[in-house]
């Protein structure tokens, strides 16, 4: 049976599918000019969109380009090209190799203050870099922020991301994921970039809990609860958690966006503070850059001793971020054997032929001792 062609994006070749969503599907592919991989993200024809519905999400993903193209940031997913062929428009973008906060979360993670400094410093740069540009993410959850290999965070999808005097994002128009929204942008008011750290201190309240602060049976029911109730302390879900740590995010999801931080940096500082007062955070110390061929060496090692890879929900106080990454690119990798092994038909031949074989054996052995 021959294989499908893989399809062709101008000069990049496809070799496999990372994931698909409501506004397209993501490939792994392969740029044979300077031999790198890249992630394509495009709405082939076949996606079976509404002709305005596709109109629209096209405008998105060349508006993503647009977007991202203005950028150029070590924590900001960067944009390579854009085009469109006959499989459909196109963007090429760095491809990641990591593991997103939602797997975090989905995993039963909880950080240490440690880790979560590592990893709000980081994407607080990215989005004060952004916001200086007039750039506002707009959609900032845990699927959209990814740690790679060299204990680095990327932010991804700036999709709807409102560039200056966009028509596409413009205010009243409700686009992105409504539990992490801020009260402004859920109203329709003019947003600017504190509706994005309003988003990242959900972020930070739901990867220190494993709960979301403004839980909700609906949409009705989430927004109506972030623009108008309080959210429990995060001490009430995670008894680890200290006063300080409930007044950060007290400020970190003020209704008004006059009274919570102003920047990132602030947020940054205040979190690097309160974990100070920890003792897990001692100042200046450097986030540490490891070596994204060591890390990976790591984990093959890890992988090699199956056995005792740890299960405890809780991720070690003193690792940094990379970490995260080695547990759940091997966690991930020990589940496909697992499912390769159970999915692996199971060969009765060979234990036929076996069973065989050792009766012709066991036979011979009665008549020659017999003589």
């Amino acid at each position: 049976m021959t294989a499908a062609p893989a399809a062709v994006f101008g000069r990049y070749e496809a070799i496999g599918e990372l994931g698909r969503g409501s506004m397209g599907v993501v490939y792994k592919a392969r740029d044979p000019m300077i031999g790198r991989l890249v992630a394509i993200k495009s709405i082939p024809e076949t996606f079976g969109l509404a002709a305005g519905k596709r109109e629209e999400f096209v405008k998105r993903l060349r508006q993503e380009a647009m977007t991202a193209g203005r950028l150029s940031h070590p924590n900001i997913v960067t944009i390579f090209d854009i085009g469109e062929t006959e499989a459909g428009p196109f963007i090429a973008m760095e491809y990641l190799d990591g593991v997103t906060l939602r797997d975090v979360i989905s995993a039963g993670k909880t950080l240490s203050l440690k880790q979560l400094v590592d990893i709000v410093v980081q994407v607080a740069e990215g989005l004060d870099y952004a916001h200086g540009r007039a750039i506002i993410h707009r959609d900032i959850k845990p699927a959209n922020l990814m740690i790679v290999a060299d204990n680095r965070v990327k932010i991804m999808d700036l999709g709807i991301a409102r560039l200056p005097m966009s028509e596409l994002t413009r205010e009243g128009k409700l686009v992105g994921s409504p539990s992490y929204m801020s009260p402004e942008q859920l109203s329709g008011k003019p947003i600017d970039g504190r509706s994005d750290l309003f988003s990242l201190g959900v972020c930070i309240y739901q990867l220190m809990t494993l709960k979301k602060p403004f839980p909700g049976e609906g949409i009705n029911e989430i927004c109506y609860k972030i623009v108008h109730d309080d959210f429990l302390p995060p001490s009430v879900h995670n008894p680890a958690l200290t006063p300080e740590f409930d007044e950060l995010m007290r400020i970190a999801l003020a209704k008004d966006p006059a009274e919570r931080f102003q920047t990132g940096k602030e947020l940054a500082e205040a979190l690097t503070a309160v974990a100070e007062l920890s003792g897990e955070v001692i100042r200046p110390e450097p986030i540490e850059r490891a070596n994204p061929t060591a890390a990976l060496k790591e984990v093959m090692i890890a992988e090699r001793s199956v056995g005792s890879v740890s299960t405890n929900p809780t991720l070690t106080q003193s690792s940094n971020i990379d970490d995260i990454f080695k547990e759940l690119t091997l966690s991930s990798r020990i589940t496909d054997l697992s499912r390769q092994k159970a999915e692996k038909p199971f060969n009765w031949w060979l234990v036929a032929a076996g069973a065989t074989l050792f009766i012709l054996v066991a036979t011979a052995v009665f008549f020659l001792t017999r003589s």
